[in-house]
């Protein structure tokens, strides 16, 4: 799996709703095969959560962690039977442990069977924890973000995917300059990856397909989708609905525990992480909490803020 996707993972997640079935929005009009802007801007915002970031890091047997060292929001737009969905999520370098500054982005428009997405995430050497610490020591000047941007038309899924180097003090409330970067930067080559069957367009719209399923309690076990310029799937390994979730003194009541797994296609094993999500009322379909355990050291909760 790639660094882009996998962390998708995390910001995608967070951004599950339920808007009903998804429809045409207008295409790009420029002759860039991939969008040259962010999609869905000109949509207004109809709904928009934070929350807040708990970490922990594995200390030889113990678990080591902090309630809050980031933060995260989601802006769902819409107009009509457009759609878009509009994430941010980092760690604060001045809360996290060892001044972790993970950071992203993701922003996908929906537009019937096709899809337009932009992102970006921060590099880390983070296979083990004593390459953070390394990083940290020895990053100066730049740092490294992976970049990708999308369009996923009936027929191919067009991606520009690749690096691009900005200043290393940037947080995530600094997006806005990374992006003029990527939108800048057209020597990339567009990778195309063709589109048949019952691919669908997108991980935002299949994770979104697969949460509506088991609200409607007719769980979709496997969806397969484009991301970039390659092909993975989805699957659900397990939904039980719960009559209440607590959490840091708060209780929703009436939700579901879903575990899911994406990986490249025909791969047995990927990435797995779980969402805790509203199973009727206005938090139908929201998530409550996403855990992800990206490496075997670092663990991330997201929590829906007060």
């Amino acid at each position: 799996m790639t660094r882009t996707n996998a962390f998708a993972v995390t910001l995608v997640g967070l951004a599950v709703a339920v808007f009903g079935p998804p429809a045409m929005a207008n295409r790009e009009t420029n002759s860039e095969p991939v969008p040259s802007r962010l999609p869905g801007q000109d949509l207004p915002v109809v709904r928009e959560h934070t929350y807040r970031m708990a970490g922990k890091i594995r200390m030889l047997l113990l678990w080591v962690g902090r309630d809050d060292v980031g933060s995260g929001v989601i802006k769902w737009r819409g107009r009509g039977h457009n759609r878009a969905f509009e994430v941010l999520i980092g760690s604060d370098p001045q809360k996290a442990p060892n001044q972790l500054n993970k950071w992203g982005f993701l922003l996908e428009e929906v537009r019937g069977s096709e899809s337009a997405v932009v992102g970006l995430i921060s590099q880390e050497n983070d296979d083990k924890l004593s390459e953070v610490r390394a990083d940290l020591r020895r990053r100066k000047d730049l740092r490294a973000f992976d970049t990708i941007r999308g369009l996923v038309t009936t027929l191919e899924g067009n991606a520009r995917v690749g690096t691009l180097h900005a200043p290393s003090e940037l947080t995530y409330h600094d997006v806005g300059m990374v992006l003029e970067g990527v939108f800048a930067d057209t020597s990339l080559e567009v990778k195309r990856v063709p589109r048949r069957g019952d691919v669908r367009a997108g991980f935002l719209s299949s994770l979104t397909e697969m949460i509506t399923s088991t609200l409607e309690r007719k769980p979709v076990r496997r969806i397969p989708y484009i991301h970039g310029d390659r092909l993975y799937e989805l699957r659900l390994l397990e939904s039980t609905p719960l009559a209440r979730f607590e959490r840091d003194g708060r209780t929703f009541p009436n939700v579901i525990r879903g575990r899911f797994e994406t990986g490249e296609a025909g791969r047995r094993s990927g990435t797995r992480f779980e969402l805790v999500y509203g199973a009727s009322g206005a938090l139908a379909g929201v998530p409550i909490l996403i855990s992800y355990q990206p490496k075997w050291w670092l663990q991330v909760d997201l929590v829906l803020h007060p």
